[in-house]
């Protein structure tokens, strides 16, 4: 099982494209899928390797499509795979960098079993408006 964590900077070029640091890269491995972020949050892209994103679609298939219909239109219409070239660069569709709202400077970061991808300004915006209290309760929780 992988474990993706800490925070990379990037920028994407001309092209749309950004440079996956080769951390993330070994882990995701050579070919990996992008989708939007299920989240009440701001907007955000989400990296999965290629078998969780495949038991991902397997557990969608599994439950009533009544149930997951929303969500099916919401990732699947949304997911590419992704191939980093050997310098590490890759293509971000343009559906995904403007549902991330994705410019110049990016930040990849690792949060367990999948990494996220946010603007810049966005990811720091969200940083600065982080509810302390709700992060207390929840390290308490955890007993950290």
């Amino acid at each position: 099982m992988i474990t993706l964590r800490g925070e990379f900077k990037s920028t994407l070029d001309a092209k749309g494209r950004m440079n996956f640091p080769v951390k993330l890269r070994d882990e995701l491995g050579d070919v990996f899928m992008v989708s939007k972020t299920v989240s009440e949050g701001e907007a955000s892209l989400t990296l999965y390797t290629k078998s969780d994103w495949d038991e991902l679609e397997k557990k969608l298939n599994e439950l009533p499509q009544t149930k997951t219909s929303i969500l099916r239109r919401f990732l699947l219409t949304s997911a590419f795979e992704i191939e980093p070239d050997k310098q590490g660069r890759a293509l971000i569709p343009q559906p995904l960098r403007e549902h991330a709202g994705l410019k110049d400077d990016i930040v990849i970061v690792g949060v367990g079993k999948r990494a996220e991808i946010w603007d810049k300004t966005t990811w720091d915006n969200m940083n600065s408006t982080i509810n302390t209290k709700a992060l207390v309760d929840v390290a308490m929780d955890l007993d950290l």
